[in-house]
């Protein structure tokens, strides 16, 4: 008896680490800031941070949405930071919308399905689960689960979209990484959340399948797509770089550019003095990218 209720203990702590793990990201972005900063955007049940930056000019061009995540494979909020005081002085409004990818506490079967005898008594692994870890595959595919996180991100755009449905004028995104893969998967299908374009910072997924997917949805992509490629950023995005450029022109995509941006070393700190060089030629690059579209 005290078997199945230790067990059934686990089980409801582990339900609960994704809230958990949620409010403690919520919390250490709000205090990175001074109180008042960070104001608090529903999405769903649960509090996600954002931190706006006003434009420096008397007529603002529009709302640009940085995405950050805590990882190197994506813009930091140190990095997002930088950008956004760039693009201000541009004449952007600027959200930065931090954003906490989900994790995947079991590893997942091929069909999708749970293994459910992660907590019966004396349960030994399943073959299938240990055909699907492969001693050289990579490890960022046995816990990131790409349809989890393009799901929870479509979540998060929608209650970004709701909160900004009164602002005027052009709405960009920007994204890096992993981050930018599920931002293009996650508004594929979704018009309503498209935008007036979109800065893909070296989109990649760890998985060749999901990676590959990218070659074709910045191709058929309706909005203009800046297409930012940090150079030696890793194999999954250097596999494909030249792939986009190509499938883009073949598709006759009229408003797509690529541009190679010499890659430094990534920053992990929360708040920034020194604006690092490639988010400097980010910047650059993105109002050069604005000016031609006109705006």
């Amino acid at each position: 008896m005290k078997r199945h209720a230790l067990l059934l203990t686990f089980a409801l702590i582990v339900s609960l680490l994704p809230m958990t793990a949620h409010c403690d990201f919520f919390t250490d972005v709000k205090n990175a800031y001074l109180p008042g900063e960070v104001k608090a955007l529903m999405v769903g049940e649960l509090e996600a941070p954002i931190i706006e930056v006003e434009a420096k000019t008397p007529l603002p061009l529009g709302v640009a949405i940085v995405l950050t995540e805590p990882f190197p494979s994506s813009l930091t909020l140190a990095q997002g930071n930088s950008l956004a005081n760039m693009l201000a002085e541009k004449g952007w409004n600027v959200v930065i919308s931090p954003f906490n990818m989900p994790v995947s506490s079991t590893t997942a079967k091929p069909n999708g399905e749970q293994d459910s005898e992660i907590l019966t008594e004396g349960a030994s692994p399943s073959t299938d689960t240990a055909k699907v870890i492969h001693p050289r595959s990579n490890q960022l595919t046995q816990y990131l689960n790409f349809e989890t996180s393009t799901t929870a991100l479509a979540l998060q755009l929608n209650a970004l979209d709701n909160y900004l449905q009164n602002r005027t004028g052009y709405r960009m995104v920007i994204a890096q990484g992993m981050l930018a893969t599920a931002y293009l998967s996650s508004i594929e299908t979704q018009p309503d959340l498209q935008p007036d374009t979109f800065v893909a910072i070296s989109p990649f997924w760890p998985e060749e399948t999901t990676n590959n997917l990218v070659i074709d949805t910045i191709a058929k992509a309706s909005f203009p797509v800046l297409d930012l490629s940090l150079s030696n950023f890793n194999d999954w995005e250097t596999s494909t770089t030249m792939k986009r450029k190509i499938r883009a022109k073949n598709k006759l995509k009229l408003h797509y550019r690529q541009v190679i941006i010499p890659n430094n070393s990534l920053t992990f700190s929360i708040k920034e003095i020194e604006k690092t060089p490639n988010i400097q030629m980010v910047a650059n690059s993105t109002i050069g990218w604005t000016r031609h579209l006109g705006w």
